[in-house]
């Protein structure tokens, strides 16, 4: 399943007490103004703007649909080409604590990767904290020192990375959701879910990022896969809602599923780059795959 990728750590290290802990899943608008900044954009729509053709910022930010009609069929409207892990904050006192926090960059994002870095500089430093390293991950789970402001030779990954999950079992498979899920039904947020409609959802987003930002099809059949998910049975589930600062976040906790997921396999695995649901650009829908 050829959707590659590239993933960037970067640890940091708090200046100053920060009080709520879920404060980097809120970053979109900041971090929006941030790669803006980067890219020396001060207008607040590309629409009539001379140099938008040259621009990252309507590439990685537009979600511009494709012409073709049959590709308007089959694919969502583009996702952002980006998604970002987060940790919680630690509890008070947290100044002069550090954390890391990742960045995995798809298809064509990675030739902007120096914007990003700079983008990512600015939004945690405006916390305030300071950068202590940044570093690419490589296949095989090391990881490689990134020289700000450069173009280094990037170690792609893919869903065939054998550190994505490691070894899975054909029959039985518990999925872990460690950042809340949102699912969304006609508006509502989806508190259950078959894995048929796990899948669904994984396939559109992921057919989606490949083709949008890679130029490509994936070898998925749809309509197989669609009626193979149905046979896919859950075992137990411990999934409950998660509530931060008051609001519902989504679903923690795992589900196991039985059945014949062989065939779901890469998928899955790619799909634990890619997260899953509303926000997995910014954090939300981060899930494990446990034998």
């Amino acid at each position: 399943m050829e959707l590659h990728y590239v993933k960037i750590h970067f640890e940091f290290l708090l200046e100053e007490d920060l009080e709520d802990p879920y404060l980097l899943y809120a970053c979109r608008g900041g971090f929006e103004a941030a790669f803006r900044r980067v890219v020396s954009c001060d207008r607040t729509t590309c629409a009539g703007c001379r140099a938008a053709e040259g621009c990252p910022y309507p590439e990685i930010f537009g979600q511009q649909l494709a012409r073709d009609p049959e590709a308007l069929r089959r694919h969502q409207k583009p996702p952002l080409p980006f998604v970002f892990h987060f940790p919680r904050l630690l509890p008070l006192p947290n100044g002069g604590s550090s954390f890391t926090c990742s960045l995995t960059l798809f298809g064509s994002a990675v030739h902007h990767l120096p914007h990003f870095i700079e983008a990512v500089r600015i939004l945690i430093e405006a916390l305030p904290a300071s950068v202590l390293k940044v570093e690419a991950e490589a296949p095989g789970g090391g990881r490689e020192s990134v020289a700000g402001g450069l173009q280094p030779a990037l170690p792609l990954l893919s869903a065939e990375d054998p550190t994505a999950s490691g070894p899975l079992p054909p029959d039985r498979l518990t999925v872990r959701f460690v950042t809340p899920l949102k699912l969304t039904h006609e508006g509502r947020l989806v508190r259950r879910f078959s894995f048929a409609e796990l899948t669904r959802a994984l396939m559109r987003r992921v057919s989606s990022l490949a083709y949008y930002y890679e130029g490509l099809e994936l070898p998925l059949d749809y309509r197989w896969l669609s009626q193979a998910a149905a046979s896919v049975q859950p075992l137990g589930s411990d999934c409950r809602l998660e509530v931060w600062n008051g609001r519902p976040a989504g679903l923690i906790g795992s589900v196991t599923f039985a059945g014949d997921l062989e065939p779901f396999h890469l998928l899955l695995q790619l799909g634990g780059a890619t997260h899953l649901g509303k926000g997995a650009s910014f954090g939300f829908g981060r899930f494990q795959l446990e034998g």
